[in-house]
């Protein structure tokens, strides 16, 4: 039970210094009263500063330490009236309405502040039965004073009541604007570390299509002019002369990766030129049969036309690297939807179930997800792969 209860101190410095200066003057009030009757108001100052040390510190957590809280200076205000000093209490009532504020919810602090009011009317009703004057005319200016006083604590108990809640408001404000902007930056480096990413992948997948299928069409060259080599030394001169010129491709592709792969590269070529080139340099450096029809595509997007011209090289390379096939089918057409590129080969084929750890296929996935268009892949032990891509450029 006692591990439970907690204290926090008074949220509001100022708002301290004013309930003890409110305390200081009502402890004044005492002394000044009291001395007339040559006295020291021993029992009143106590309660006083009593009142003032508990504004230090405010219990949280549970409602019934709260509740137990208030009570308590009620106790102790009412004790103060049992000792026949009662000018102080609208002072001390005050204190205890702008405490509920940090204690309660609204409808808490509003049950309290009724409270309140009503020991405030029950204080003044025994006021009355005490100080009523016998003359006719002093008492309607006593009454009229009443009137005025009560009018007067309710306005101050109101007001009270308002600043303190738009006060805490405020504070509650500002602590959600500070948690959300902490959120905020949180969000910001998720989101710069998400991006740095997906450029790293996007750099890893334009590595692994471009300069591997550079480096894949190299040793095939090289793996050929070697062979012929001693049998018909010129045909290996043009292998090794084609292997030359996939070397200097290499190395642009290294060249590319290292200055980040700009997007936003100057005079490219017509997409479908692109492929017919790509075609028919895989074509002289593996034998591969490889129809293809390209269609005009017209002005693609380069983003587009970078996914579909890298689906077109990683498809190559793996079909020579594992498919061991002879044939090749590519066809690129273009709709008012977008593009629909299909590659089909007739190789040994793969099941789709396997497990695969590949980074071709993934790649391609990526690039397809990347643009918003769709991937399917189609194959099965013996008869061959087909690759079907749709992807929007609208």
């Amino acid at each position: 039970m006692l591990s439970s209860i907690k204290f926090l101190p008074n949220p509001f410095r100022f708002l301290l210094i004013a309930e003890w200066i409110m305390l200081a003057s009502c402890g004044a009030l005492a002394v000044v009263e009291a001395w007339q009757g040559h006295m020291i108001p021993v029992r009143h100052i106590s309660i006083l500063v009593v009142l003032g040390l508990m504004g230090l510190i405010l219990p949280t957590g549970r409602l019934l330490v709260k509740i137990i809280y208030t009570v308590l200076e009620i106790g102790l205000i009412f004790y103060g009236t049992f000792l026949g000093y009662l000018h102080v209490l609208p002072t001390l009532y005050l204190i205890v309405v702008m405490r509920s504020c940090f204690l309660f919810e609204n409808l808490g602090r509003w049950v309290v502040t009724s409270v309140v009011f009503l020991l405030f009317l029950s204080d003044q009703f025994k006021y009355i039965q005490r100080a009523l004057p016998e003359a006719p005319e002093d008492q309607v200016n006593f009454g009229m004073h009443i009137i005025a006083e009560t009018l007067v604590f309710g306005l101050a108990i109101f007001f009270v009541l308002q600043l303190t809640n738009k006060m805490l408001n405020e504070r509650q404000m500002r602590q959600k604007l500070a948690h959300a902007h902490e959120k905020l930056q949180q969000y910001s480096q998720k989101i710069e570390e998400l991006a740095t990413v997906q450029e790293r992948n996007r750099i890893a997948r334009d590595i692994h299509d471009s300069l591997g299928h550079a480096l894949t069409s190299l040793n095939i060259q090289m793996q050929t002019a070697v062979k012929l080599w001693d049998k018909e030394p010129a045909q290996a001169h043009s292998f090794l002369t084609q292997a030359q010129k996939l070397g200097k491709t290499a190395m642009q592709e290294v060249r590319k990766s290292i200055s980040t792969l700009r997007e936003d590269a100057q005079d490219e070529p017509p997409l479908e030129v692109k492929i017919d080139t790509l075609v028919d340099d895989f074509r002289k450096g593996t034998g591969l049969e490889i129809c293809a029809n390209i269609s005009r595509c017209g002005s693609v997007p380069l983003p587009v036309a970078q996914t579909v011209y890298r689906i077109v090289q990683e498809a190559l390379t793996n079909i020579f690297k594992y498919a061991q096939a002879t044939e090749v089918q590519i066809q690129l057409s273009s709709s008012q939807k977008g593009l629909n590129l299909t590659v089909e080969d007739n190789g040994k084929g793969f099941d789709l179930n396997q497990k695969r750890s590949g980074y071709g296929l993934q790649g391609m996935q990526e690039r397809v997800t990347a643009v918003q268009g769709h991937i399917q892949l189609h194959a099965s032990p013996g008869n061959g792969c087909r690759i079907e891509v749709e992807i929007p450029t609208v």
